[in-house]
């Protein structure tokens, strides 16, 4: 017997939002779009911005067209406004549309409200296009639009994106949220080199208005060839503070710099890419990952000199691409980092994070200062 034939795979949530997203800009929308939560994992409502933005726009540039934009968690909604706009034509367009934004409690307030968006879709005459945003939550309305299969009606659903590379491909370019950040890269004519999507995923994160806005700050600065370097350069200091100037100083054996830096995070804090000031506390897991992160890529480089290769090759290996900004502080690094010292420093990282999430440390800034001191105790000896 013939195996059955394989489903086919859904296209990843930053594919199917530029795809829609250039159907509104276009004026091709269906008669009713709903977007949908996901049937899994977390709810990405960025995506489905996108194509309420575009279909805002669209709808905003045609004289003919009289556009309802509502957003339905306002406590001013109510079904009425849908009902009289639907019903009354304006005198001054031939032309309806309709977008409606977070309705997942107006839904559960007024199952008719989806009654009547059906009704509008199975309709020759009414809105050309409505965009409905259902948003999180369960109700009956929402789960009827769900499970609808009227002609006109078209359904998508988005959950957030995948950091994690796929378990075949491991390479940190090849997750599905360093893949969106190179075809927007791509869009805004941004040209990233190896290692420069995974780099910025891992600073910035796998929310895509996190990594646009990282982007957008690289267009800013005039940037139109970015490497890995240059995204540790840029985003690292704007999203991470002073992680991996933390990292640099325990890797390079500077222990008033690391000190220093500590008070700094105890006075300000680390800044994020929304504006908000990470405390001690929660910057502790960020400044490890760039300690780890930094040191593993130090012990690569430490085994390819070591084997009699050149500083080139050897950032190469590292997944790092060779200039001369790089090339002078893994130098700084390997005057200080054997093989012996990357073993204490991987130690105390494991002593610092077993101090604070299983001993109960409080103070992270403690724990920081304590894995300083270890490291460069012990480095003395």
């Amino acid at each position: 017997m013939a195996s059955a034939a394989r489903k086919k795979r859904a296209p990843d949530p930053g594919t199917s939002c530029r795809e829609l997203c250039a159907r509104a800009a276009a004026g091709e929308l269906p008669k009713l779009l709903l977007i949908l939560p996901p049937s899994s994992g977390e709810e990405e409502v960025w995506f489905g911005e996108q194509i309420m933005k575009a279909a805002r726009s669209f709808g905003r540039s045609l004289v003919d067209l009289d556009l309802l934009d509502l957003d339905c968690a306002s406590p001013d909604f109510t079904p009425d406004l849908v009902d009289g706009f639907v019903a009354s034509p304006s005198l001054f367009a031939s032309r309806q549309a309709l977008i409606l934004g977070r309705a997942s409690k107006a839904l559960n307030r007024w199952p008719r409200l989806a009654d009547a968006l059906l009704d509008c879709a199975s309709r020759a005459s009414g809105p050309e296009w409505i965009v409905l945003q259902v948003g999180s939550g369960s109700s009956k309305a929402a789960k009827a639009l769900s499970a609808t299969r009227k002609k006109g009606v078209e359904k998508v659903r988005f959950r957030g994106l995948y950091a994690d590379p796929p378990p075949w491909r491991p390479d940190p370019d090849a997750s599905e949220a360093a893949v969106f950040v190179a075809t927007e890269a791509a869009q805004r004519k941004l040209q990233l080199h190896r290692g420069a999507a995974g780099q910025l995923v891992e600073l910035a994160g796998a929310k895509p208005n996190d990594l646009v806005q990282a982007l957008e700050h690289f267009v800013l600065l005039g940037m139109d060839s970015i490497g890995e370097e240059d995204v540790r350069q840029v985003v690292a200091r704007s999203a991470e503070g002073t992680a991996f100037d933390f990292a640099d100083a325990i890797l390079s054996g500077d222990s008033g710099a690391a000190l220093k830096l500590i008070r700094s995070l105890n006075a300000v804090g680390m800044r994020t890419w929304d504006g908000k000031r990470l405390a001690a506390r929660e910057a502790f897991g960020m400044i490890l990952s760039a300690v780890a992160r930094e040191r593993q890529k130090t012990a690569v480089v430490r085994n390819a000199i070591d084997q009699g290769k050149s500083m080139d090759d050897a950032l190469k290996a590292a997944g790092s691409r060779p200039s001369m900004p790089v090339v002078r502080r893994m130098e700084k690094r390997l005057d200080a980092c054997d093989h012996a010292f990357l073993n204490v420093v991987l130690e105390c990282l494991v002593e610092a994070e077993t101090n604070v999430k299983m001993v109960g440390w409080r103070n992270s800034s403690r724990a920081l200062e304590y894995l300083a001191f270890r490291v460069f105790q012990r480095r003395k000896k």
